[in-house]
């Protein structure tokens, strides 16, 4: 595959489309430990759910076309016994109790008054009215989770309905993430008046700990290159993904280029035409990547949401692989360049995106992206107006949909 220089948005989604990844193994873990990973196959359900009819309320089971009922039973959540009514009787059940035989609605408890022991309706109650059916929800031998799954509480809420307390999923992608410079220093040393905390790091950690994936901070690398070759070549046998932020622009002490050349790396990707965010380098070796990230924040941030998502996913089969965008209004006039794509932070609430300073920042702020809480990927415009419609993405959504759907173009929405 040739490299990508200086790739345009469609371009750069093209590759990441076509990437061709190994996926990674399967595992067995225990359903309390499953949250977030990913089904490595179809599972069935092993019982029909409701397993049995049984009634959605407190109330009475009855037949319909009575003013008065004599009140026969009741029947409790957990009986066993096999109940049935006619005519005129009703049986006192409570949720979740099995329904007794000929059963036509259960009139709730607050719509009814009892006088010695007749039930007296104050609403005329609808045919199978509060009834949940056997097999309603899922019916036996029907595939409950697909391949491919991310398994959210409510997937282990049906697993755990049937019983299954193991389940296969695909192997965390495993990451090792590394920030590069001279002025970059740990969070536990004292500065000095020329050097700056390691922000990038822990930036990526926060956002994609959702995903199926392990990231391990490898630590800070001084300026260079023997160094930085020889971490990238060790975290090549060891990991999946290799992160590395700085070092990927044209500068005297820019080595990522002359590394990742001497390792023997298949670049992918040398910059997109993006701003802010351009300098990026995708590359692979072994059915591994290495993804050499810009040194500033918000830039680092930016390329890391286009990249990871989608990477982590190819390792996994996962179904969803595409940031999917939601339709907002936006709020205020911006200017950007249609030669180049424009990444604009901004607020969305209610319905609305309110771009950070009109789209005006520079790469190594933190306050746009602590006062953003999404963004919008402006393409082939000179100018967002006020009241129009616009596509941004989410920081925290990480729902996936067809990928072009992320760009907002110069048609209408």
């Amino acid at each position: 595959m040739n490299t990508l220089k200086m790739a345009n948005l469609d371009d750069f989604f093209n590759l990441l489309e076509t990437l061709k990844i190994k996926p990674k193994k399967n595992k067995k873990v225990k359903l309390k430990n499953a949250l977030n990973r990913i089904s490595s196959k179809d599972i069935k359900s092993k019982y029909n759910i409701p397993r049995y009819n049984n009634s959605a309320m407190d109330g009475y089971a009855i037949k319909l076309g009575f003013n008065e009922y004599i009140i026969k039973d009741a029947v409790f959540a957990g009986d066993k016994k096999n109940t049935n009514i006619n005519n005129n009787e009703a049986i006192q059940v409570t949720t979740g109790a099995r329904i007794p035989a000929n059963t036509q609605a259960v009139i709730p408890k607050e719509h009814t008054k009892v006088v010695n022991n007749k039930l007296i309706l104050e609403v005329s109650p609808n045919i199978n009215q509060c009834i949940k059916f056997k097999g309603e929800d899922y019916k036996s031998d029907e595939t409950i989770i697909y391949n491919g799954t991310k398994l959210k509480a409510q997937h282990i809420a049906l697993l755990a309905s049937q019983g299954i307390n193991k389940i296969k999923v695909k192997k965390k992608v495993k990451i090792i993430i590394f920030s590069t410079g001279n002025e970059i220093t740990d969070i536990n040393k004292k500065l000095n008046e020329n050097q700056i905390y390691d922000i990038n790091s822990y930036l990526i950690r926060s956002i994609f700990t959702t995903l199926n994936c392990k990231i391990k901070y490898g630590g800070i690398l001084s300026d260079n290159k023997e160094i930085i070759k020889n971490k990238i070549q060790e975290s090549i046998s060891k990991y999946d993904i290799i992160i590395t932020s700085g070092g990927v622009s044209v500068g005297e002490k820019d080595y990522m280029h002359e590394v990742l050349n001497d390792i023997g790396v298949n670049i992918l990707l040398d910059s997109i035409n993006i701003k802010p965010g351009r300098p990026v380098i995708l590359s692979t070796k072994n059915n591994k990547l290495v993804l050499s990230l810009p040194g500033n924040p918000i830039a680092a941030f930016i390329q890391s949401m286009l990249h990871l998502p989608i990477l982590i996913q190819k390792f996994n089969r996962g179904n969803n692989l595409y940031l999917k965008p939601i339709t907002a209004i936006n709020k205020s006039d911006f200017k950007v360049t249609n030669n180049t794509s424009h990444i604009i932070l901004g607020k969305y609430e209610n319905g609305e995106f309110l771009a950070y300073n009109n789209g005006k920042y520079q790469g190594a702020q933190i306050a746009p992206l602590l006062k953003s809480n999404s963004f919008a990927i402006i393409n082939n415009k000179d100018m967002v107006k006020k009241d129009s419609k616009i596509k941004i993405i989410l920081y925290t959504q990480y729902c996936f949909d067809n990928i072009n759907n992320m760009l907002n173009y110069l048609e209408e929405i």
